[in-house]
């Protein structure tokens, strides 16, 4: 099957936001049918019937994803890049503000509010990738020594926590720099993602579509991604159950959506 990267990743991100919204409903439908069962057992004549929304853009989970001033913290914004939705209706990615251009990680409340994340980099510039049910949060940067891309973990507190950065390094002496970008993170703290060798220290990572996957246990260990025969896995996102979501290359052509489960393509890492 050849596709598009455009549609292979489109494929990826709305799996994401499926998940998320089904989980908000799934939790609707749980609270009715709870509240008439109380009103059964204590002898309420009358059935209260509880009127529930027809979907979960009632609740304010969806909605157009911008500002309604078009300015975040202030400053005017030319472009909302949404990456990643938990249940609660958080929302993560990256924004684009004018004058002069710049990209940062934003964080969407569930209210709407948005604010901007600086990330460790001089400049604060980075983006979000995913956001589990908790609030915690992966994305990337670049580092200002090296010019690499660099993950980082912020926590529900809305602090950084860790840089994440692929701990062997894979690369040649042809392409010696190596970047590692975050895709994905679910309830448990597991990780996966891309990491990818570039030539010169200021070249594109282009992670998602040129980089090999990665697996981060939440006790820190680091693993392969590889899928079954594939020249190339990427790792897209990761759910709470342990299926990785993504796709293989079997050659420069062909690219294959899967979905796995996680002790089946990760691989420990080849010293």
């Amino acid at each position: 099957m050849v596709v598009s990267r455009r549609i292979v990743w489109a494929f990826i991100t709305v799996m994401g936001f499926m998940l998320a919204v089904t989980g908000v409903s799934m939790g609707s439908n749980s609270a009715a049918s709870s509240t008439k069962s109380r009103d059964r057992m204590t002898g309420i004549a009358d059935e209260v019937v509880v009127e529930m929304p027809k979907s979960t853009c009632e609740q304010g989970v969806c909605g157009d994803i911008y500002p309604k001033d078009g300015k975040i913290e202030g400053k005017n914004v030319a472009q909302v890049n949404p990456a990643g939705v938990n249940s609660r209706g958080q929302i993560v990615g990256f924004c684009v503000l004018d004058n002069p251009a710049k990209n940062f990680a934003f964080f969407r409340e569930t209210d709407g509010k948005f604010w901007l994340f600086k990330t460790p980099s001089a400049s604060g510039e980075g983006e979000f990738t995913d956001i589990n049910d908790s609030g915690s949060a992966v994305g990337f940067y670049e580092n200002d020594s090296s010019n690499a891309k660099i993950g980082f973990l912020m926590n529900p507190q809305h602090k950084w926590v860790m840089d994440i950065k692929y701990p062997a390094n894979p690369c040649p002496q042809n392409a010696p720099y190596l970047h590692t970008q975050p895709n994905g993170i679910n309830d448990a703290g597991e990780i996966i993602g891309n990491y990818r060798c570039t030539e010169n220290a200021g070249d594109e990572a282009e992670a998602i579509f040129k980089g090999d996957g990665f697996y981060r246990s939440p006790d820190g260990t680091y693993y392969r991604v590889q899928y079954e025969n594939a020249k190339r896995t990427v790792a897209g996102k990761i759910s709470n159950n342990g299926v990785i979501v993504g796709y293989y290359v079997v050659d420069n052509d062909t690219w294959v959506p899967f979905a796995a489960m996680k002790n089946d393509v990760i691989k420990p890492i080849v010293p």
